[in-house]
């Protein structure tokens, strides 16, 4: 099965967006409407990745490697 090691390769490079984005340097001032735009609907279009795993997971439920990974 490919999901361990697919795991363990995967979460060795997987940030936290908690600790490793300096929020205290964060400057709101600089920040253009069109760039909250932009990341506001790139939130967004994340968010909407939920239902599509869910899909994902129903359609290849045989698959155990590819249901794992997901």
């Amino acid at each position: 099965m490919l999901y361990p090691e697919l795991f363990k390769q995967l979460e060795a490079v997987r940030w936290n967006m908690d600790s490793d984005i300096p929020w205290d340097q964060f400057d709101a001032s600089k920040l253009s409407d069109e760039q909250a735009q932009t990341i506001k609907m790139n939130a967004i279009t994340e968010w909407s990745a939920l239902p599509a795993t869910e899909m994902f997971l129903r359609d290849n439920r045989e698959d155990s490697d590819f249901s794992a990974f997901m």
